[in-house]
């Protein structure tokens, strides 16, 4: 029959001693077990369709030797099965863990494997003995063994050696029973009934997963091959009064019979057979390594009730909710009922912005594909372009081990620690942005001082506060800036890279999604509970930066509202500012090697080599080195200097700031003032005199100072 697998003369003895007690059990069976449709006279078929009495070919007095073989001398094409064809090439063979240049496969899961793996020779090999895998593998990673004879002979003399996909391996090994390789497997080296049983050079593969065990429900565990499922495992062809998880089967959920029951082993209504052997996997939270069952679906928030994966009985997800035992819809071993990944995760999750789409899931230009762990995961490289943008680049439905500590999985199912998760794309490759050299520089916004802290659900103003990538990105609705909107009338939108995250509005209320840039800067920078204090060197001071932008202030920097002062002679307006436009934070707050500094950098507040993240220089030393231009870069980006020299709208800019190298920043608050002209002293240069230390202005352009600076004092001071 087409599609069998043959076995060697040498493993009939073998196969017919192993199975032989359970096919015994199966002959042996109830009168109320009597064949259901299809395996009754219904479909010419009896008894003598799979046994015979008399010189059979399988041990289990079958017409064909092997379980699996024997289901699939119907169930192939042309067969009486046809309906449901398997090949051996169908069983799932899904990666990581598979050897370099070997791709995933398989629409089925397999009917050879279990705890211990399963084992494929080379199609070389001349050996006629068989290598039979045994133990429970314990890795957390799974992989490939490879075994190569090295000397010939029988068990017992002859020699192998075995290297692993993850750096294992033993060399000058006798073969034999029950040999020990790592991680929990053995290797057993079975004579053929004719010689050679080993010959040198012969290859053999182990292929293991993680997260399995033996079943435990006697029914299924009393039908094991070598300790590996077969097609009666999971199914009784005598019977079909076993519930199945499939909801389109008649009288679902009970104790009826007859076609669409698929022949169940035991109940299965609720994925009990899956749990068993994945007993794992069998979760609440995904704080235990993999994706939850057995728990409902929120009908709001994050989540939703599928419109198409199927629920179990009491609507709770289950393992055979997205996963498909027999043709499944993906060919790569995953057994998915869906093969867009990314479709399949939203019937569920209403996180991802799937219809702009978000600049991760875009399959058309950025969608991510996962290069491979660069900064410590071990989670190899998506090589299939088909899955780009999908869900699966950054968490994997059954967790990854975390390098540090392979005893627990990265959180939220991730394949790495957020931020180098973030970094493995965006350090220039394949991400044209390398924001992790800017996360290097002397001064940054602090990510790596906090890791998996942030939360998608937790409130726009935390009670200690962090900063993460996710706290101003959000990785599933961020989409690419084209083009910073130039001077503006209203506030830079939170738009682009800084779509979908919370923010604090003027008022101090949340906001989701944050509509301003300024927005999110509040979430951290104005009302936190452990918010810095204010700078004591300031005559006025305040840390709170809602409160320095929300207009309330005598002056402030224009972010939020117009600015008070509608004479700035000073303004650069060629590149359109005047009085009534807007800036924004990322105005000053910037990458010093960024687009707005002139250079080839990304955009963002994430590094500068500057100090307060500043996009350009600015000193505030005082009484410092020969005045220069270059030192006020940050402020000169939109004051001229020109202007400023010439005493349009102050006398003494030149004298103090470039005779007596004066900083800006000694007269001028950069952020707001509860005085006019962003004046707010500081403190530490700038001292009271006879007990006063004031400004007043007295006009357009003119005012008065009591103060003593640089040992000057000066009484009422007109300008």
């Amino acid at each position: 029959m087409p599609g069998l697998m043959q076995p060697r003369s040498s493993s009939v003895g073998i196969l017919a001693r192993r199975l032989l007690p359970a096919v015994v059990l199966l002959l042996i069976v109830p009168a109320a077990e009597a064949l259901d449709p299809p395996h009754d006279s219904s479909w010419a078929i009896d008894c003598s369709s799979c046994h015979t009495t008399h010189s059979s070919a399988g041990g289990g007095l079958t017409t064909v030797s092997g379980n699996g073989n024997l289901c699939m001398s119907c169930h192939v094409t042309g067969g009486l099965a046809a309906a449901f064809p398997f090949v051996a090439a169908d069983q799932a063979a899904p990666s990581p863990g598979l050897p370099p240049g070997t791709p995933a496969s398989g629409t089925s899961h397999r009917w050879d494997s279990g705890a211990a793996g399963h084992v494929k020779p080379n199609a070389g090999n001349t050996s006629r003995g068989d290598v039979v895998p045994g133990g429970v593998f314990a890795g957390r990673f799974p992989k490939t063994y490879t075994l190569t004879i090295t000397a010939s002979g029988v068990a017992g003399v002859a020699v192998f050696s075995w290297n692993d996909t993850l750096g294992g391996g033993g060399t000058g090994l006798t073969t034999g029973a029950d040999v020990p390789l790592n991680e929990g497997v053995t290797a057993s080296f079975v004579d053929g009934d004719t010689p050679p049983s080993f010959v040198s050079g012969d290859v053999w593969r182990i292929f293991v997963r993680t997260d399995l065990r033996r079943p435990t429900a006697t029914a299924m565990s009393s039908r094991l091959e070598d300790g590996r499922a077969m097609c009666s495992t999971c199914h009784n062809q005598h019977n079909q009064s076993r519930v199945p998880f499939d909801s389109a089967a008649p009288a679902y959920g009970g104790a009826g019979t007859g076609e669409g029951r698929h022949f169940m082993r035991v109940d299965n209504a609720n994925g009990e057979m899956c749990v068993d052997c994945h007993d794992a996997r069998n979760v609440l939270s995904t704080g235990d390594g993999s994706h939850p069952v057995g728990t409902g679906v929120p009908g709001s928030g994050a989540y939703q009730p599928p419109a198409t994966l199927p629920l179990d009985p009491s609507s709770r997800v289950a393992c055979l909710t997205c996963h498909e035992i027999h043709d499944s819809a993906t060919t790569d071993g995953s057994l998915l009922r869906s093969a867009n990944r990314t479709a399949l995760c939203i019937e569920c999750h209403t996180l991802a912005d799937t219809a702009t789409p978000a600049a991760h899931l875009d399959p058309g230009s950025s969608g991510a594909l996962w290069p491979g762990g660069q900064y410590g995961s071990t989670f190899p490289a998506i090589t299939d372009s088909s899955q780009t943008a999908t869900c699966a680049n950054c968490h994997q439905a059954h967790g990854w081990p975390d390098t540090n500590d392979v005893n627990r999985d990265y959180p939220r199912l991730q394949v790495d620690l957020e931020e180098k998760l973030c970094f493995t794309c965006h350090d220039g490759n394949p991400a044209s942005a390398d924001v992790r050299t800017d996360f290097q520089k002397s001064s940054v916004h602090p990510v790596a001082l906090a890791s998996e802290v942030h939360q998608s659900d937790e409130p726009a103003t935390v009670t200690v506060r962090h900063v993460e990538c996710e706290d101003c990105h959000g990785p599933h609705d961020a989409v690419a800036r084209v083009n910073l909107p130039g001077p503006s009338t209203v506030p830079r939108p939170a738009s682009g890279p800084l779509e979908g995250v919370r923010g604090v509005n003027l008022a101090g209320n949340e906001v989701n999604p944050a509509s301003y840039e300024y927005e999110l800067c509040f979430r951290c920078h104005a009302d936190s509970p452990n918010l810095p204090a204010a700078p004591t060197q300031r005559q006025f001071p305040e840390s709170n930066l809602r409160v320095e932008f929300d207009g309330s202030m005598a002056s402030y920097h224009p972010v939020s509202v117009q600015g008070t002062n509608a004479s700035v002679p000073s303004l650069i307006t060629t590149n359109g500012w005047d009085e009534t436009s807007l800036m924004s934070c990322t105005t000053c707050h910037n990458n010093d090697d960024g687009p707005a500094a002139g250079g080839a950098g990304d955009n963002g507040p994430h590094g500068s080599d500057w100090p307060y993240l500043l996009e350009r220089r600015h000193d505030t030393a005082d009484n410092n080195s020969q005045f220069n231009q270059a030192k006020y870069a940050m402020c000169f980006k939109c004051h001229s200097w020109s202007s400023l020299s010439s005493g349009a709208s102050f006398d003494d800019h030149s004298k103090h700031v470039s005779g007596e190298r004066t900083p800006c920043n000694v007269c001028h608050d950069p952020h707001a003032s509860a005085n006019v002209k962003l004046i707010n002293f500081d403190t530490s240069v700038v001292t009271p005199f006879n007990g006063t230390l004031e400004y007043v202005s007295t006009g357009t352009h003119n005012g008065t100072c009591t103060l003593t600076c640089h040992g000057k004092e000066h009484d009422g001071y007109t300008y």
